[in-house]
């Protein structure tokens, strides 16, 4: 992968560092995930699943870029063999259909997780709403550029191989100009619509503060999405493509992988939730009177009173926040919890 290294202005070095990153990232809080709704809340869900699919596109969407550096990627169009160029064509024609099925999992994988905080018709009417919108975007980019080009192999030739019946450029531009767009507009309502529950069914207190924070780092995937589209409309692929696409690919693959941190981050609060208590717990830092008023005694307070509801049948609502897997496993006295359905 460094046998362009040499070459002016060669930047597929960052290319790799960044999507390694990346999947180290992602593989990290995903592993964190799911070891928090199979073991601490014992709550896995459809949320969970679609995830799973969203990290596997995720994956290998930054893997095959990273493998596109040795096509090219990174490197002045005029330097590049022509054999290589139909590779890094290839190559890129395969990483924009993961792409629109990726940040459509992740999306998805965030409406799935609505369900944990309120039930009642009108989310789950909104959710299947938005959830319909979100697979008729990501069919319709998908079957355009997959059929942008009879026969549609060569959908994944350079432009100026001869032969080709195309649509063109220009209109390949404006649909995926589209589908930034609309996702841009998707997931502003994807930030703003859990925090709009949660503002709905839980009093004002420290805990809801903590849980609208967490959700409120989606603001980050908004804003990769913008600087894409901003990026899409003041960049001419249709020169020196190698060189120019990597600076779009990078902030591709980066809003693909913090949306997918963003709809991992709810599902952590028990074990963020958990940590400063350790952390005291193994410093000895604190008196028993200070742990008890930051939560970390009465966890074991709560898990024995837990037990006792469980024994006496009277553990419902209890039950009903670890199956949601939204807050800790401590619920602080005085507290409401989400409304049920």
């Amino acid at each position: 992968m460094d046998k362009f290294a040499n070459k002016p202005d060669y930047h597929g070095d960052v290319e790799t560092s960044l999507n390694g990153l990346l999947i180290g990232l992602s593989t990290f809080l995903f592993g964190l995930r799911i070891f928090v709704r199979t073991s601490m809340t014992k709550s896995p869900g459809l949320d969970d699943g679609i995830a799973a699919i969203a990290y596997l596109l995720l994956v290998t969407q930054s893997t095959m870029d990273i493998h596109a550096v040795s096509f090219g990627s990174g490197v002045h169009l005029a330097v590049l063999p022509e054999d290589l160029l139909f590779k890094f064509y290839k190559s890129l024609g395969v990483q924009t259909l993961i792409y629109f099925w990726a940040v459509a999992m992740v999306r998805l994988a965030i409406l799935a997780f609505l369900p944990r905080l309120a039930r009642d018709k009108s989310t789950i009417w909104v959710s299947w709403t938005i959830a319909a919108i979100i697979l008729a975007q990501t069919i319709t980019a998908f079957v355009y550029r997959l059929a942008e080009c009879i026969p549609v192999p060569d959908s994944f030739k350079p432009p100026g191989t001869l032969g080709l019946h195309c649509v063109g450029h220009d209109a390949d531009s404006k649909m995926m100009l589209g589908h930034g767009i609309v996702g841009i507009l998707i997931d502003v309502i994807l930030l703003f619509l859990p925090i709009w529950v949660i503002c709905t069914r839980m009093m004002w207190s420290k805990k809801k503060i903590q849980i609208i924070l967490v959700l409120s780092v989606g603001v980050f995937a908004v804003a990769t999405g913008i600087i894409r589209v901003v990026l899409m409309t003041t960049l001419d692929f249709s020169t020196d493509v190698t060189f120019k696409m990597p600076f779009l690919g990078i902030w591709t693959n980066l809003e693909g992988h913090i949306g997918f941190w963003c709809c991992c981050f709810p599902a952590l609060q028990p074990i963020l939730r958990l940590m400063p208590c350790r952390l005291r717990r193994l410093t000895m830092l604190d008196s028993n009177d200070n742990l008890t008023r930051h939560g970390c005694v009465r966890e074991n307070s709560h898990n024995e009173t837990k037990r006792e509801h469980r024994r006496s049948g009277e553990s419902s609502e209890i039950d009903s926040e670890n199956r949601r897997g939204v807050v800790s496993l401590e619920m602080e006295e005085g507290t409401p919890s989400f409304a049920r359905s």
